[in-house]
């Protein structure tokens, strides 16, 4: 009888030019080793190994076919992390109904995702929105003058721009979730009208300070985590139409996208620009 599993392996012409990649970059541990088969992992659940097979040439032709998942407690450490010591990504922290994903390719083209669950509970998401706060905080009052002009590739603003809309959203993200949370829709408004609203932002905030989006952040913040606080676990469930044209969303997938992943993804942009 098949009770689950135990373990997945990645076959190389030569493991040796994978096994840097996985012991010393990603981290992970060495269960055993021998000279041609290599087992990460612990004796309490499933392993991953690499093997040199000599029916396996060259990089993998077909790295969707298969993705080894890899756990994270905390995805958008790992991910800076790894883009840092020079890790390609092919998908950033991406949010994916209870969990966000993050994927990126070895030496050898295979496909590797990080994996975090995000149903933390009403505590879990206050917690991971003050700290990603905190650091975006910390980061806008580290930008110099030359910095804070610098064009985005992703959003095609300026890094002040693309701070000062996210400490801008943060106030009515929160008006969102609470609408949603009372089982009110919130009307018809389109991903146009959204698209346009920001474009008219860009303009109208082009001369925006490092201080006053420091304070707007911080505004924002301390009213978004009251909000969720003020949750039940029930609540988080409940759905309704955000956007006329996009489907429905649950209150936590309004937390995961609006508030978290909204900073992880313009955050990220921003430390693109100004390589941090």
């Amino acid at each position: 009888m098949i009770k689950g599993l135990s373990g997945a392996t990645i076959w190389s012409e030569d493991l040796n030019r994978l096994l840097p990649f996985y012991r010393d970059v990603l981290g992970l541990p060495v269960r055993m080793q021998a000279p041609q088969f290599v087992v990460f992992g612990t004796a309490e659940g499933p392993t991953l190994a690499l093997g040199t097979h000599s029916e396996v040439r060259g990089p993998n032709a077909d790295p969707a076919r298969h993705m080894v998942a890899l756990a994270t407690d905390d995805i958008s450490a790992d991910w800076k992390r790894l883009q840092a010591a020079g890790v390609k990504f092919i998908e950033e922290p991406t949010a994916y109904g209870r969990f966000r994903i993050a994927t990126l390719a070895d030496p050898e083209g295979n496909l590797v995702q990080l994996l975090q669950p995000t149903n933390a509970g009403i505590d879990g998401y206050v917690t991971q929105f003050e700290a990603k706060v905190k650091e975006a905080v910390a980061l806008v009052q580290s930008l110099s003058d030359t910095d804070w002009r610098k064009v985005t590739a992703a959003e095609k603003w300026t890094v002040g721009v693309t701070a000062h809309h996210v400490a801008t959203a943060l106030e009515p993200i929160a008006g969102m979730v609470a609408g949603v949370a009372s089982g009110q829709v919130p009307g018809t408004f389109t991903m146009a009208m959204l698209d346009e609203m920001n474009a008219q932002h860009a303009k109208d905030f082009a001369a925006c300070t490092r201080a006053e989006t420091v304070a707007l952040l911080e505004k924002g913040a301390a009213l978004a985590s009251t909000t969720v606080r003020g949750l039940s676990d029930e609540q988080l469930a409940k759905r309704a139409t955000v956007l006329a044209d996009a489907p429905p969303m649950s209150v936590e997938e309004l937390i995961m996208g609006g508030m978290l992943g909204h900073i992880d993804d313009h955050f990220g942009s921003i430390r693109k620009t100004v390589g941090r």
